[in-house]
């Protein structure tokens, strides 16, 4: 069973709804820059392998581009190493009423009523090299982190849609309050 799938057993023992989104929290996406320096690097290796190359100072020039070609393909992918199940960073799967974080090898339910979203907006920098963005962090009430999104990630780590379905969480509870005691027990 993947963690996917574990994911939704889980989402689904506790009550949370049908399945929306996937968030992983201070995680970035492999950059393509690097991706395609490290093709770059790696084809011009190899074609100098194919070609054959008879003089030492062309021997140097293709290990330094057979490393700086592995080093940037490695750094690309890092972000793939991290998300991965087991791996350093957490991984939330969203659903309607509630989120699945999974940490390591455990996985836990928390429905959107007991978080609380803080949203800090910043900025460093000026001119060119200005930067900005929103600081998100998901807290329980006896004030326990969930989870950080730093806002320096790239959108597509689903910080926004993490905060949009806790809106509407909220917004439909407001309207149509559960019952504490209809609630699912976590064990």
């Amino acid at each position: 069973m993947s963690e996917h799938e574990a994911a939704l057993a889980v989402g689904a023992a506790g009550g949370l709804g049908p399945y929306r989104s996937f968030a992983v929290p201070q995680s970035t996406v492999g950059d393509g820059f690097f991706m395609m320096m490290g093709l770059l690097f790696l084809g011009t290796s190899s074609r100098a392998l194919v070609l054959g190359a008879p003089l030492w100072p062309d021997g140097v020039l293709l290990t330094c581009c057979l490393f700086m070609g592995l080093g940037m393909a490695g750094l690309a992918l890092w972000p793939c190493f991290e998300r991965r199940r087991g791996g350093r960073l957490e991984r939330l799967y969203c659903s309607e009423d509630g989120l699945v974080i999974g940490s390591g090898h455990t996985m836990r339910p928390i429905r959107w009523s007991d978080v609380t979203i803080t949203s800090e907006d910043w900025e460093s920098g000026s001119g060119e090299y200005r930067h900005s963005g929103t600081r998100r962090t998901l807290t329980t009430p006896d004030g326990t982190v969930v989870a950080r999104f730093t806002g320096r990630e790239p959108e597509r780590v689903g910080g926004f849609q993490v905060m949009l379905l806790h809106q509407a969480a909220t917004e439909r509870e407001a309207v149509h309050p559960t019952p504490s005691d209809a609630r699912p027990t976590e064990a």
